[in-house]
């Protein structure tokens, strides 16, 4: 097991469109309890052109408030939306992740920074990553 962050990651503000489809790691579906929805989210250009160019994809920004987060919310117990932050590319072993819930608060009290409640760490047997949380 990774040892836990204390160190505050920087709010997402933009997420990752490939045509029209946000993307997001691969995720290993959980056996009890909701579903998980995984997207890759920035704070700022520098993060998402390191992440666009380790992944040698063809990717674009997308505001992450007026695109995810102004999306109908699914009740709790049936889906729980994370966001990634700062993935330098589509192959980390270990991305942190925060709960939507909470980069939206930081959004509209523009806060620089959230906290990380999720670590995804990758399962090679899998090829998907696991999602432990970091509380």
């Amino acid at each position: 097991m990774s040892p836990k962050s204390t160190i505050p990651a920087k709010t997402p503000n933009y997420v990752l469109l490939d045509g029209n489809v946000r993307i997001g790691p691969n995720i290993v579906p959980r056996e009890n309890g909701p579903e998980l929805t995984v997207v890759y989210g920035f704070s700022d250009k520098d993060p998402y052109d390191r992440f666009t160019t380790n992944s040698g994809r063809a990717l674009r920004p997308y505001p992450l408030v007026t695109g995810y987060l102004s999306e109908p919310d699914n009740p709790v117990d049936q889906l729980m939306r994370l966001v990634v932050i700062d993935a330098t590319g589509p192959d980390d072993k270990c991305l942190r992740a925060t709960r939507l819930e909470l980069v939206q608060e930081a959004q509209k009290t523009h806060q620089v920074h959230v906290s990380e409640t999720e670590r995804l760490l990758f399962d090679e047997t899998l090829q998907a990553y696991k999602v432990e949380s970091t509380s």
